[in-house]
């Protein structure tokens, strides 16, 4: 370095420079602290709505009340006992998700069947028990478990072949007689968020991994 450029370099200039930095340094801190956080993967509504009533009840035959949502987050995923690949894959997720947060973070997992003629209250307790015994399954009446998935966007069907002719049965409606134990259930496959103040709150899309879900849920847990 020549004499020209040590000059340049005078200790005042110095101090001067490590105020510049210092002050872009806390100003970023700063800014980082007053700018609501991001999330990688969850995809947030504009604005939160309000879970309605719903008339369903969970494993042990209690009755859905408000008092299930508030103070925590919440995780919701529809499906039945039956599914042969996508519900047990995606619960799996879940329950791991839940191990990975720990038991203190106030997470949630419930788990709605939309197969309420051959899923029994003691049959989801026992499915969702495999996967995680903190998990919540909740069901009820075709009417009311429609209700309750268009509220979320969550689109559902299921197809029986009676009399030797596919018969398409839309959500909703009580499965035929004649439709026999093998039917078929078409039904979303996304991960729905409820926030502490017991409002629908956004999902994450499929397909996704465990360590995407703990990202943003860690993010939403601290907030």
């Amino acid at each position: 370095m020549s004499n020209k450029t040590r000059g340049l370099w005078s200790p005042h200039h110095l101090l001067y420079l490590a105020v510049i930095v210092f002050g872009l340094v806390l100003g970023i801190y700063v800014a980082s602290r007053q700018t609501p956080p991001g999330y990688e993967y969850a995809q947030l509504l504009p604005s939160a709505k309000k879970i309605p009533a719903l008339d369903l009840r969970n494993q042990e035959g209690k009755p859905l009340t408000p008092e299930l949502w508030r103070g925590r987050w919440s995780l919701i995923f529809f499906g039945f006992t039956s599914c042969p690949d996508i519900c047990p894959l995606e619960l799996q997720k879940l329950g791991k998700l839940l191990r990975e947060v720990g038991d203190s973070s106030g997470l949630q997992i419930v788990f709605i069947s939309v197969d309420p003629e051959r899923d029994s209250l003691e049959k989801l307790g026992d499915y969702v028990n495999f996967f995680h015994p903190d998990i919540i399954a909740l069901s009820g009446a075709n009417a009311e478990l429609a209700r309750t998935a268009q509220f979320f966007g969550a689109a559902y069907d299921r197809s029986a072949i009676i009399d030797g002719k596919l018969l398409r049965v839309p959500w909703g409606i009580d499965m035929p007689q004649g439709s026999g134990e093998h039917y078929q259930v078409n039904h979303s496959t996304r991960v729905f968020i409820v926030n502490p103040q017991g409002e629908y709150a956004g999902s994450f899309a499929p397909p996704f991994a465990v360590a995407e879900l703990a990202a943003d849920m860690n993010v939403m847990l601290q907030n």
